[in-house]
This record gives structure tokens, sequence and C-alpha cells, in this order.
């Protein structure tokens, strides 16, 4: 069963997230801040991360900071899932190395559960830009 992490301050949003992803059958846990993301990450060694960026205690770029600078986590795949106003901060993400940036608006669970099969199998992700916050610039 693969795992998957959410990180929202938002309790709202990761009780909808959570239950959709254990019906597509992953064990999936949450967060509510960039701090006790920290903690869980290196327990639970997610095979990807939902990670929102405007979070009480800590932002989440500096939890995809964390990711990319630990040996164990640094390639784990992450989904940054926020808000269009944050521009900035989504832009410097996708340069950290996040494989996708979504409208927390414009996305759906279903959305979101095609989005992570594909990444988790390699696939083509083939979005609709209006949904994405940024694009991870080519290397």
């Amino acid at each position: 069963m693969k795992k998957i992490l959410i990180v929202d301050d938002n309790p709202i949003i990761t009780k909808i997230y959570r239950e959709r992803f254990s019906q597509a059958e992953f064990q999936a846990e949450t967060a509510e801040n960039g701090l006790a993301a920290m903690k869980l990450l290196m327990a639970l060694r997610p095979d990807i991360v939902v990670l929102d960026l405007m979070m009480p205690v800590m932002h989440g770029v500096d939890v995809l900071r964390f990711i990319r600078s630990s040996p164990d986590l640094k390639a784990t795949p992450v989904i940054i899932l926020s808000e269009a106003y944050m521009s900035e901060l989504a832009q410097e993400a996708s340069k950290i190395g996040a494989e996708l940036t979504l409208l927390k608006s414009g996305c759906t669970p279903a959305l979101l559960i095609d989005a992570v099969n594909k990444i988790l199998s390699g696939a083509p992700l083939e979005l609709d830009p209006s949904f994405m916050l940024a694009v991870r610039p080519k290397s």
C-alpha cells in the first residue's frame, strides 16, 4: 500500500483528502503544519507528499527544503497544493524541486489522486495549466 502525507493547516481539507486517498487504497496520514510534517516524515517515509505552502509554525517551502536536503527523503515526490496569491512561493517550490504545483481552489480529490498516481507510476501528467500555480523549470 502506497503511503501519502497530506500537509495542510485546514482540517476540512485534510479530512476530505485523507478519506479520498484512503478510499483509493493509500495509507493516508496528515500533518497540520510544517513542523509536524517534518517530525512525521522521517518516521512515515511516505511515497509522496501533498504540501500546502502557507501554514502556521513553518512554511511549506521550508518543509520542501528539508525533504530535498535529507538523504532518506530527497527522492520523495512532492505536490504543492496551495493558492494563487502565493505565486512567488509556488515558483520557489518549483525551483527547489516540487513535481507539481496545483491551485487548491481549482483542484478536486479526483484530480489530485490522478496526479499522484501518474507521478508514482512515471506516467506523463496532462493537466490543464489553469489548475497549476507554477511550472517547474526544465533542468
